[in-house]
Parts: C-alpha cells; sequence; structure tokens
C-alpha cells in the first residue's frame, strides 16, 4: 500500500515537474501560403534543386514537423479564404465569405492576435495583398462580406495592433457610393495610428514611440500588393524585407506575435500560372527564412507554424501529354507573371496595331521561351495564330479572372508552357484538397497528426501558455 502512495507521489512530482519546466513560445510566427497546396510546395522544392541548384530554398520543408490539415467551411466543402482565414485565426468554422463572425453572423469570433496582444505581446500583421484582404482581415475584423474593404479597414484602426505591412488599402476613402465617408488615413491619425511607404521611415517612427505603424509599398502593383516575385525589381519590397522590419518593430522581452500571408501564390494560381506561382512559393519561403534566423537565436522561445488557407487550381506533377516525364527546367524560361504579360502585350498593341504573327512569335521568345528555346508544335502554333487574329483585330477579347484581366495571347502562352512542362491544373478557383502544415520550436510537437484548421491556432495558443 505504501509502495503504491509513494509511486503515485512520484508519478505526480514528475508530472508537475515537466509541466514547471515546458518552455512556452514566448516568440510565434504563422505563416499563411494563400492557396499553397502540397503540389505547390512540391513544384517549389523540384524547381529550387533541378533549376537553381539551391537546396536550401525551401527550408520550411525540412521542419523537425510535417502535417497536413483539412480546410473545409461550415458551409461548403470548397473553403474561401475569409472562412478559412477565420477558421485559422479564431479556431471556429464560419461560412462562406464571412470574416470573424459565427456562420450565421449572429455572434463575434475572436483571433489569436488579440489574445496576444491582451497578453502584454506585440502584434504584426504582414501580407503580400492588401491589408484589408481576407486572410489579414480575419486576425482583426468582424464582417459579414469580406468585399466590405473600407469597414475592415477601419477596423484595423480599432485593433491596436503594433504593426501592419502590405500594398495597401483597396477603399482607404471609403466606397464609391458613400461620399462623405472619411478617409482611413483621417481616421488613423485621430488614433495614433502612423501611415509610411518607407521602410526607413517605419524606424523613425518607431524611434519617436509610434503606437502603431502600417506601412505600405511605395509602387503597389494593380489592387494595392506587392510586385509578383517574377516581376519585381531590385528597388520594390519583398515579403522578406516586411518579415524582417516587422520583427525589428515588435521584438521585446513579452515577446510577440507575427502573421505572415504569402498572398499572391493563391492569385498565381487562380490564374493557372505555374511559374509565377514557383516564384511566390520562393518568396514566401524567404520570408519564413527571416523568421529562421530569429530561431536560432532563441530556439527555447520561438514557434514556426507554416501552412495555407485552402488549395487554389487543383495543381498536378504531371499531365497526359508527358505522361511519366516532367520538364520543370522549361518554366525558367518565362520571365513575367501572366498579369505582367497581358500588360505588355496591350502595349505592344497599342505601339503597334499592325504587327505580324512573326513579330509575335519573337517577343513571346523574349518573354516565355516559345518559339526559341521550346520548339512549338502544329497544334502550338494554330493556338497562337487563332490567338493572335483575336486580338491584334480589335475585338474585346480580354477576359477577368479572379484577380486580373488576361488576353487570348497571354492565356494561350502560359497554357502551352504549362502543357509542355507538364504542369497540370484542375480548376481556376479553389479545391478541397487538404493542405501542408509544417512546425519548428517550442510546442512544435502540437502539430500532428492529421489536423483541421480549427486546430492550429488553438495549439499556437497552447503553446504560447494562452
Amino acid at each position: 500500500m505504501r509502495s503504491r502512495t509513494l509511486l503515485t507521489i512520484l508519478l505526480a512530482i514528475a508530472m508537475a515537474s515537466c509541466g514547471k519546466h515546458e518552455p512556452k513560445a514566448k516568440y510565434v510566427f504563422y505563416f499563411i501560403g494563400d492557396g499553397m497546396g502540397v503540389s505547390h510546395v512540391t513544384l517549389a522544392k523540384l524547381y529550387a534543386d533541378s533549376v537553381l541548384h539551391d537546396s536550401t530554398a525551401m527550408s520550411f520543408t525540412r521542419f523537425p514537423v510535417t502535417s497536413l490539415s483539412t480546410t473545409y467551411a461550415h458551409n461548403r466543402y470548397v473553403t474561401c479564404s475569409a472562412a478559412a482565414g477565420t477558421a485559422l485565426s479564431t479556431g471556429t468554422k464560419t461560412s462562406i465569405n464571412t470574416i470573424g463572425l459565427t456562420y450565421d453572423r449572429t455572434d463575434t469570433l475572436y483571433s489569436i492576435a488579440k489574445k496576444f496582444k491582451e497578453a502584454g505581446k506585440k502584434v504584426a500583421i504582414l501580407t503580400s495583398v492588401s491589408i484589408d484582404h481576407a486572410t489579414p482581415a480575419a486576425f482583426y475584423a468582424h464582417v459579414g462580406s469580406r468585399g466590405s474593404y473600407y469597414d475592415i479597414a477601419k477596423q484595423l484602426l480599432k485593433s491596436n495592433y503594433d504593426f501592419f505591412a502590405s500594398g495597401g488599402f483597396l477603399e482607404p476613402y471609403g466606397t464609391k457610393t458613400d461620399s462623405n465617408a472619411v478617409s482611413v488615413y483621417e481616421l488613423g491619425k485621430v488614433r495614433g495610428y502612423q501611415f509610411t511607404s518607407s521602410l526607413t521611415e517605419v524606424d523613425s517612427l518607431v524611434a519617436a514611440g509610434a503606437k502603431s505603424i502600417v506601412y505600405s509599398a511605395p509602387n503597389p502593383a494593380p489592387s494595392s500588393t506587392l510586385q509578383y516575385e517574377i516581376d519585381r525589381s531590385e528597388s520594390d519590397v519583398s515579403l522578406a524585407d516586411i518579415t524582417r522590419k516587422a520583427i525589428e518593430v515588435v521584438d521585446n522581452p513579452n515577446g510577440f506575435f507575427i502573421m505572415v500571408e504569402g498572398g499572391k501564390i493563391d492569385w498565381a494560381a487562380h490564374d493557372n500560372d505555374a511559374a509565377t506561382v514557383i516564384h511566390e512559393v520562393l518568396a514566401f519561403a524567404r520570408a519564413i527564412d527571416v523568421a529562421l534566423e530569429f530561431y536560432r537565436k532563441h530556439p527555447h522561445e520561438t514557434l514556426i507554424v507554416v501552412t495555407a488557407d485552402h488549395e487554389t487550381g487543383g495543381l498536378s506533377i504531371g499531365n497526359r501529354e508527358n505522361k511519366y516525364d516532367f520538364h520543370v527546367k522549361l518554366l525558367h524560361y518565362q520571365t513575367a507573371s501572366k498579369e505582367r504579360l497581358h500588360k505588355v502585350i496591350a502595349e505592344l498593341r497599342e505601339q503597334n496595331p499592325k504587327a505580324k504573327f512573326d513579330d509575335l512569335l519573337k517577343f513571346l521568345a523574349d518573354k516565355t521561351g516559345l518559339s526559341k528555346d521550346i520548339e512549338l508544335n502544329e497544334n502550338n502554333i494554330k493556338m497562337l495564330k487563332d490567338a493572335y487574329n483575336v486580338a491584334f483585330k480589335g475585338l474585346k477579347s480580354n477576359e477577368k479572372t479572379t484577380y486580373s484581366e488576361t488576353d487570348p495571347i497571354s492565356k494561350v502562352s502560359i497554357q502551352i508552357l504549362n502543357s509542355k512542362a507538364a504542369v497540370g491544373w484542375t480548376s481556376g478557383s479553389h479545391t478541397g484538397q487538404p493542405v501542408p502544415v509544417f512546425a519548428i520550436g517550442s510546442g512544435q510537437q502540437l502539430f500532428v497528426p492529421l489536423l483541421d484548421n480549427t486546430d492550429i491556432p488553438k495549439n499556437i495558443a497552447r503553446a504560447a501558455g494562452l
């Protein structure tokens, strides 16, 4: 009897001791690759290994914990970024297009970012798209429609988070129908927010004791986003740049929470633009590497979690035309996103409306490698000629995609290049496939086995002791 009692006491002491000394995650990085499925990660890894010959480019794929997560919404198996973002931020399922509210929009859901802030930690929200888009909004806003950009932006000003960085706002001056709206910038100044388009000025604002700083890229791409990585010049800000700056702003002895969204992985996948997807995932990976630099300095107090809100495009590595062959190296010849290609083709039409088909082929050879480095068969040439005839006859041939606009020539060119590289797409929208989860640091063991997206923020909070 005594031995049993003694054993019980010893077990209780051991359990208490383990709990007492278990390190908590003081510094948390939450990376969300919008639309980034397993195939998107695999494709970027293949490209990094076989084209760039850089075995370190996708370091997050070597995190000690790797798992999968389901993504379905409350009312639909194939989710949207609003519902998925809410699940990833609050730990609760909601309905399509809803942000920070219950599925019936009758009650408020609060994000883990708010919990970190209430616990005395600093918070930063970063994205490569606009700061009022669905995923970043899910960490501070509560709206029944993800398209309520002005309302979302106003709620950003109520969050009192420490740092925001993105391509900018979509409706900073209010909706087109509201002529009496006060701009977000004016409202923000009243609340003590500082707005800037200079990373250098961010340092000055911090030194001056600024409470909340909102950084927007000085040279945004359409829809207030960062430039696609494939289109980015050296002077354009990158996701890694703003991640590094965010750490400088919020690093403090009490800890922090930083959410980083690679939002344009999703946009490129909606466009079925494989080369651009690759460069966006690589840019996302470089931002994660910045967090890894911090982790190596504080390995017992830092947690990095990488996941996605859903898969976009139904991306496949391998297609019917190539059977078992795969030619990812061909994507190296594409030097502009489909979105940028559309822009320069429009400029070509304007400057040379009587351009001949051979002129177009020379142009495409420079931007995509088609007809020069990549051989075209008779069917490819016919497809391009048909697109040329439509585009250069002055017909209204442009086509709206989810987040951009394209034309027959851009569309067919990227389609041919994808096909020859053996990259397949089943959709221009989202799919219901599970998405990857990667974790390293304090609490990493919580992110296995198969997860639901609602488990991830709960486990982050648990790792942080919230």
